[in-house]
Parts: structure tokens; sequence; C-alpha cells
């Protein structure tokens, strides 16, 4: 291992010289420490990994100013990508030839990233290497023609085209109909990768041949590998060529016995019409090609038609993606925070740092539009190191100026964890920042733990014994939840809003959340939801013993310097909607009669209850929306909705509170199904005796008060569960750690 502290010092780059560097020691990737105090970027510090990597000792590495520059002429186009990416502190990804110190040559695979200081200028770049040597000889020992089409003796699309036009010709003036369908085989790549070569070969030789049995004469099959076909059909009508393309699905989704495992493919097809389309061959592919692309987006076996509008939607989605490969070297990219908010206490317990992009003619871009693309072009790992690099520095600085620091949530997509460098990054970042991996959190959707690969699973056992928080995220949409909580170590559950969306008027969404909030605290773990916009969904939460929660109603997402001020003001959500008990008892009066509504009010009227009223059964649900209530006190005959019916709803969207029918009329059957199903705790008569309704009323609110304490003593119990359950899930996955390394 290479100190040079004084060097790193003298560029007011600070480094804990012995636990700050015992990660990067062990790590099995090489790592670099570049300086960038002049152009010529010489080496600061190298760990083991690297010194074996290359065969040079400490001594001779030390302030190389050369170490990139060696290789071959043929990859002068890499590293001048290096050199541009450094020069604009940018971070990048390369694959290079270089050479040992012996002389032999070797491939590798470097990541460079810029460090930037408290101050935001890039001091310092951290490089990650890994040997790639193996695999690049593997592949240049693949000959030169596709070996999909030698497997399969099909034409690439090139041939496909030239008999394409050959036919286009051929008809003349003929109202001759040809569709052209561009085909993906989904999940033969997925497939492909859990096979040896032979049965790799195989696999492409079925799917060849199954779709060869489904083509009529005259008609043409062509491949160009990668699970890519097209095919030329004759089909009298566009039904027509959509059942055609329906059987072709049918025979390849049959499953394939390969390497003592059932394989299943499926397939999405993207079609455009001669002479409808275009009249040109090349044109036809490619608008099979674009009606391809949207139908991969839409599902695993969609049919989709070529329209004009796809072209120009897929031209939007090209600049964007230009425009994003940009943003970040054009400074358009910023974090921005959003609280999350403890329901026990009230206070922010913790924040989700989102990215934000501002570009100057599109404005503010949305992230449901960029986030997917970027996952899809690759940008997604340098977008996502950059948010962790800035949610650092920004760490940093709070902790430097003495301010407010909570726990700090950062999403991180699947598409990311298939980066075996990703565990080594965040740690790097972390500890040149200073930071304490407790005070990071990363949000994980379930599409990361889907493919269950090592690599994931070692980079999650490596971060959460960092000390790194683990959160499992859109917790309920995914097929597998509940394993994936057994078998990796997470902290926190995070509802998805589409749940909390409509848990007020939706009572399967409602007690979806009631399942999730009981089943992760039995498991000894936190809950968060997100998107909460209302004081009703948080009451809801909040009486279901939900910890945490995240959205407008607290807070929109802001800027660093904004949630810092929101800190320091000490904000908190209101009483009401915590976990505790409520000043004043809260009674609602429903009935059609002016008159009967104010009788009842100025009988009941006392210091501290407060009364809400309604004139009908609607009126009395918003209210019930908007306010906590303790007891309910009904007409029965009201128009558009009887009080049973009222009530009803009530228990289903309000089950705490206590229920009581006072009418003229006595419908007994409707006031008996009532009270056997609990919808109404009693049922009293018109005209009343003002002392036995009191002392009715009153009896109610004993009855919700004892309620309300037996939940408190409930809750209380529950949050030692909790803890308990809490450490026994740590010691647990701490035993398994120490037994092989990896979580279960």
């Amino acid at each position: 291992m290479i100190h040079f502290a004084e060097s790193l010092n003298e560029t007011g780059f600070r480094i804990k010289q012995d636990i700050s560097y015992l990660a990067l020691d062990v790590s099995h990737c090489g790592v670099l420490v570049l300086s960038n105090a002049t152009e010529n970027y010489r080496v600061l510090y190298a760990n083991a990994a690297f010194l074996s990597m290359t065969g040079y000792t400490e001594t001779e590495l030390a302030g190389r100013i050369d170490w990139y520059v060696q290789g071959d002429a043929g990859d002068e186009p890499q590293r001048k990508k290096l050199r541009a990416a450094m020069s604009a502190t940018q971070p990048t990804s390369i694959d290079m030839r270089s050479y040992r110190k012996d002389g032999s040559l070797h491939w590798c695979e470097l990541g460079i990233t810029p460090f930037r200081n408290h101050e935001g200028y890039v001091s310092h770049f951290i490089g990650m290497l890994s040997d790639i040597t193996t695999r690049k000889n593997d592949e240049q020992l693949l000959p030169q023609a596709s070996r999909h089409a030698g497997l399969t003796g099909l034409t690439d699309h090139l041939g496909f085209r030239d008999t394409l036009d050959t036919a286009i010709s051929a008809s003349g003036g003929s109202p001759l109909t040809l569709y052209v369908a561009a085909i993906d085989i989904d999940q033969h790549q997925h497939a492909s990768g859990s096979m040896h070569g032979q049965s790799q070969n195989l696999l492409v030789q079925v799917a060849a041949e199954r779709l060869g049995t489904c083509l009529q004469t005259d008609e043409m099959l062509s491949h160009d590998g990668n699970g890519s076909y097209a095919i030329m059909l004759r089909a009298d009508s566009r039904s027509d060529a959509i059942t055609r393309c329906q059987a072709i699905q049918r025979s390849l989704t049959r499953s394939i016995a390969l390497d003592d495992q059932q394989v299943h493919l499926t397939c999405a097809f993207g079609l455009a019409i001669f002479p409808d389309d275009s009249r040109d061959a090349r044109a036809l592919l490619n608008y099979a090609g674009v009606a391809l692309s949207h139908a991969r987006e839409t599902s695993r076996n969609s049919i989709l038609f070529y329209l004009e509008a796809m072209s120009v939607r897929l031209h939007e989605r090209t600049t964007l993606e230009s425009a994003l490969r940009s943003a970040m070297v054009n400074g358009e990219l910023e974090v921005h925070y959003q609280a999350q908010v403890n329901l026990h206490t009230g206070r922010v317990a913790g924040v989700e740092a989102l990215a934000r992009w501002n570009h100057p003619e599109l404005g503010r871009v949305a992230p449901d539009r960029f986030i997917p693309l970027a996952e899809k072009n690759g940008l997604i790992d340098d977008i996502g190191l950059w948010v962790i690099e800035q949610v650092c520095t920004d760490m940093a600085a709070w902790r430097e100026h003495s301010l407010p620091v909570v726990p700090v949530a950062v999403n991180v997509s699947a598409a990311q964890f298939r980066n075996p460098l990703l565990g080594d990054q965040i740690m790097m970042l972390l500890n040149l920042s200073g930071c304490d991996p407790s005070m990071l959190t990363l949000e994980i959707t379930e599409a990361v733990l889907m493919d269950d690969t090592s690599t994931a699973r070692a980079t999650l056992n490596q971060l959460h014994h960092a000390g790194i928080g683990l959160s499992l995220d859109d917790f309920g949409t995914g097929y597998s939840s509940i394993s994936y909580l057994k078998r990796f170590p997470f902290k926190k559950v995070i509802i998805d809003r589409s749940f909390v969306k409509e848990l007020v008027d939706n009572p399967d969404d409602a007690a979806i959340i009631k399942a999730i909030i009981s089943m992760a605290h039995t498991l000894g773990l936190r809950v968060l939801a997100e998107g909460v916009e209302t004081e009703q969904q948080c009451r809801f939460l909040s009486h279901n013993l939900c910890d945490e929660i995240q959205g407008f109603l607290f807070s929109t997402p802001v800027t660093a310097d904004a949630f810092v001020k929101l800190l320091q003001a000490g904000t908190t959500l209101p009483a009401s909607l915590l976990n505790a008990k409520k000043a004043k008892r809260t009674l609602l009066l429903v009935d059609d009669e002016v008159n009967i509504v104010s009788s009842l009010k100025r009988l009941l009227r006392r210091e501290d209850l407060h009364i809400l009223t309604a004139n009908s059964g609607s009126e009395g649900l918003a209210l019930l929306a908007q306010h906590p209530v303790d007891v309910i006190l009904s007409d029965q005959r009201m128009p558009g909705m009887t009080g049973v019916e009222f009530l009803s709803m009530a228990k289903t969207r309000f089950p705490e509170t206590v229920r009581i029918v006072l009418s003229g009329y006595t419908e007994l059957q409707s006031v008996t199904d009532a009270v056997n199903e609990g919808d109404i705790y009693k049922f009293l008569t018109k005209p009343w005796d003002d002392i036995k309704l009191r002392g009715h009323v009153d009896e109610a609110f004993q009855r919700k008060e004892l309620a309300d304490e037996n939940r408190r003593l409930t809750r209380a119990v529950y949050a030692s569960n909790l803890e308990l359950a809490a450490a026994n899930r740590q010691l647990k996955h701490q035993q398994h750690h120490n037994h092989d390394g990896l979580p279960p």
C-alpha cells in the first residue's frame, strides 16, 4: 500500500491513514488515487490489488504519470476517451490493453470517478481496475462472422433486405401486400447466460427451427444474432398477419429442455407493411425495428404495427438521450432532498436524495423520463455514483458547519447492481469524504434481487457489513418480496405510493398496508410509506403503527440549502397526526334535519368536546376524512344514503370510531343486520331522553378511550418487540456472514 500523506495534505485532501484504507487494501479490485493538481495525473495511492495486477512495487509506482499511456496504438480511441473525460472532470469507463512491469500484456477494465473536495473542486480522481484478460482472450477466439448465422444457416439482415427488394420489384403494379416482421426473442440472452456453449448453440438452433416451421411458400426468415430475427410474411390482412404472429409465439413459447432445466422463450413483434408504410426495403426494415422497440416496452409478447408517431417518439427519445449524455458535463443535474418523518415524534428522521435534471431548453425533465433512459443507455452507473458523491459532499459540508445531519437514502437501480465494482466505489466515496457509512441508506427495488446473482448478493453483504443501511423499495408491487425480507439484510421496507394513494377510499389497499406493517414489524423491520399527501392518509398510517412517512404532506423535494433550513427550523408534524392521544374528544352529528342537529349540539356541548355536524352521509364521510373522530351519532332516514349505510362505510374506512344510530323509525331488519355485523354500537330512538342520551354518548367515549389505551399499550409492547426482533435479525445475519460470507 502506498501512503503519500504529505502530498495529499498539500491539496487539502484528508485521508485517515489506517481505518480509511483498510477496505481498499483488501479489495479484489485495483484502486488508484490520482492527483488533479497537474494535467499528468500523477499516482498518489495504489492498493495491494493494483500492485499485484501490474507487478510494480510501491516505490516504482509512486508519483508516476505514465501508468495509463502504455499500450497499443489500437487502444488510442479508448485512451483519448479517458483523457477527455478526466479533462472534463467527468466519470468514465474503458477497456484497455496495458503491459505489466515484466512486459507481459494484460487487459483491464478501468473506471474513473472524479472526487470533489468540500469547496466543490475536483482535487483527485479515483480509479477502479479489474483484470479482464481471460474474457478478452475468449472473445478474440470467436470468428469475426456471426456464429449464430453459422449455427442457423440463415441469411443476415442484409441478405434479407436484398430478397425483400427483389420481391418488391417483382410485384410491379400488382396489389401485393407484404408484412415485414422484426422479432426479438425475449429472455434469449438471459437464458443463455446460465448455460454452457453447447446448450447455447442448441437453443439458437431450436428457436430458428421453430420459426422456420411457421413459414409458408415465398416467405423468408433472417437472423442477425442476439435473438434478432426478421420475417417477410404474406398475409391477406392485418388480422391475418396478427394470427400468423400469434402462431409463431405459440410455437416459440413451448418449453425447451436444456441442461436439465426447462427454458421458456417469449418474443415481441414489430410489423411494417408494404406498400402502406413504404415501398423501400431498407425503410420497411427500419420501421419494423421502430415498432419492435415500442413492443418491447409494452410487454414480452406484444405485436405492434408501425405508426408514424413511433418515429416521432423515437426521435424525441434519441434527442433526450443525447442531451442526457451532456447533462453531467454541463452541470444540469442536481440533487434534491425530501424529508422522511417519524410518526412517533413528528420530527425529521431521514431524507431521500433525488436526482433532478434542469435542461436549459427542455426545462425540468421528470425523473420517470430520464432515469429509465439512463438505465437503458448505460448512463445510470455514472449518474448513480455522481448522486452518491454529491450526497457525501453535502453531508461532509453539513458536518463541517455543525449543521443537523440525518441519514440520507439513495436509490440504487438494478442496472447499477450488475457492476461488480459498485460496493468498492461506494466505500471509496464514503472514505474520501469522511462520512459515516451508517448515515447512508441504499433503497433497492425487487428487480435488483430477481436474478439472485452472486454479484448482487456479495455487494449487498459488503455494504451491510460496512454499516450502510438497506431498504427494500416499492414493497408490495412484486411477486417474491416476502422471501427477500428473510434472505437479505434489510432494515426497512418502503410501502409503494400506489397503495397509499387510494388507502382512504379503497379497503383493499388499506388492508394490504396493515398486513405489510404487521409482517415487517414481526420480522424486526421498520416501515416507511411513500407518497403521503393528505392528513387522512397520514392519520391512517399513524393509527396502524407505520414508523415513518414521506410525501408532499410534510415537504416536497427541495435543494440541499432549503433542506438544511427545514432542519434548522425544527419543523414537525402536528401532534394530531402522531401516535398520541388527542387533547379533546370529537363527536360527529349527522342528520338531514337542521333543527335536530342544532338541538343535539346544544344538549351535548361541553368544553372538552369538539362537535362536528353534517346534514347527509356524504358530508359526514367528507368530515371523517378531514378530522379524527371518536364517536358518530347519525340519523337513520336521510336522502341518498341511510344512516346504516353511512355508518357501514364509516366502519370500513374509519374502523376505530364508535357508531350510534338515533332515529324515529325502527327498520328492524337493517338495524339488526348492522348491529350483528358490528357496523353500529347502539340504536337509540327519537324522541330521546336528554339524560339517557348524554349517558349513552359518554359510554361511547369511554369505550373509545379504553380502546385507545389498549392500542397505546399495544404500541409500547410492539416497539419493544420491534427492537428485539431487529436485534435478533441482526444477530442472525451476522451468524450467516461468519459462516459463509454471504446472506442465506
